[in-house]
């Protein structure tokens, strides 16, 4: 062979596409905690910085930006002149570069903090390696708001002239360290080391955490190969048209997008989390996963799904008024009937439910505690406890 007799001119492009692989990597992490379905609910790719997640909580829409950057040595140690363009050796603040400065991967983060202002929850700094001891010490200043260290004195002093263009009047110092305060800095992450090897045990663990679907080898790489795709699909081209519609399509990853590579039913989904099911997706996957592998369909899911939010609502509705003696029975009844019809690995047969659902209802009313409970009530009850059980 002769190509390995030539070292090439360059090798830049491999280095980046590596680095952009590892991006996609943590996007795609941060992708998975929008299955968690608590205030996350967007991730937007290579939007304003590397990666950005959007919450929304009672304070209104919050966005978090990241930088990710790797380094193939790994015993090497981010120093103040790489991540935030500062000559440690020069003492005059006045001497240090704001170019320089404001163009560093630090200074470029802090920009989020002018430019979306209170939307800008945090800015992170992410990577695969470690700080160095200078640092390190302006991190815990900064933590601490302190703002005693001479570099973050250095970022306070020059932050109204960095962001000159993008700030109205000039900020005081409270305001400027409240904003400087939002960096934060993720080192040694183990995804964003080099290659898959630590990246896919950590994804598989974070989808069966937040779906309780327990992926097997083959299927792991098929579905976190699918998840890498969709990430690197919403980092690429140039959104022309800048609306919010646009900026969705080209370049946001919602919970839809995550349904549709982990197989479960959107709508199964959309019925319990518009049902006030706080753990929608786990659930919707637990009872689709519970009566798909029997044969039962998408219309069926849909079915038993809004048959547990309809037994969720009853519950909220009628728990006050019935003694707990005999809410504990109908509960134990539902366990009774579950213990009878669920096949091997968890599986139920829907067309299996029919009688054991009557004379469910038949028992109840037998001993006075039906309480208005009907066929759909009950079905409702026996998914409740299914997915009470599992998650």
């Amino acid at each position: 062979m002769v190509l390995e007799t030539k070292k090439p001119r360059e090798q830049s492009g491999r280095d980046s596409f590596g680095r952009f692989r590892a991006q996609c990597r943590s996007a795609a992490i941060a992708a998975l905690s929008i299955l968690e379905d608590r205030a996350i609910d967007r991730v937007y790719c290579d939007l304003h910085d590397d990666f950005v997640i959007r919450k929304q909580d009672k304070n209104g829409l919050g966005y978090i930006f990241f930088q990710v950057k790797t380094n193939s040595k790994q015993n090497h140690n981010w120093t103040l002149s790489e991540i935030l363009g500062i000559n440690s050796r020069i003492n005059d603040p006045k001497k240090q570069s704001n170019d320089k400065l404001k163009n560093s991967f630090i200074g470029k983060l802090l920009l989020n903090t002018v430019v979306f202002d209170s939307n800008c929850n945090n800015v992170i700094f992410q990577t695969n390696i470690n700080n160095s001891d200078d640092v390190e010490s302006l991190i815990d200043d900064i933590e601490k708001g302190v703002f005693a260290n001479k570099f973050s004195k250095l970022l306070v002093s020059k932050f109204n002239d960095l962001y000159s263009d993008n700030i109205k009047a000039p900020l005081a110092e409270g305001e400027i360290k409240e904003r400087i305060s939002k960096l934060q800095f993720q080192t040694d992450i183990q995804y964003l080391k080099v290659g898959d090897a630590n990246f896919i045990p950590i994804a598989r663990e974070k989808i069966h955490q937040y779906s309780e679907i327990d992926l097997g080898h083959t299927e792991s790489n098929e579905i976190l190969s699918k998840l890498l795709e969709l990430v690197e699909n919403k980092s690429e081209g140039v959104i022309k048209d800048w609306t919010s519609e646009n900026i969705e399509k080209k370049a946001g990853i919602s919970v839809k997008d995550l349904l549709s590579i982990l197989s479960i039913s959107s709508e199964a989904y959309e019925i319990l989390s518009s049902g006030g099911d706080a753990k929608a997706i786990k659930n919707a996957s637990i009872i689709q996963r519970t009566l798909s592998s029997s044969g039962a369909n998408e219309e069926i899911i849909k079915f038993c799904s809004q048959c547990k939010t309809d037994w969720d609502e009853w519950v909220r509705n009628n728990r006050h008024i019935i003694q707990d003696l005999d809410f504990y029975t109908i509960q134990s009844k539902l366990k009774g009937v579950i213990d009878n019809v669920i096949g091997s690995g968890g599986v139920i047969e829907f067309k299996k439910l029919r009688i054991p659902i009557k004379e469910f209802i038949t028992d109840l009313e037998s001993e006075d505690i039906s309480y208005g409970i009907n066929e759909k009530l009950a079905l409702g009850g026996l998914f409740s406890e299914i997915v009470r059980d599992r998650s």
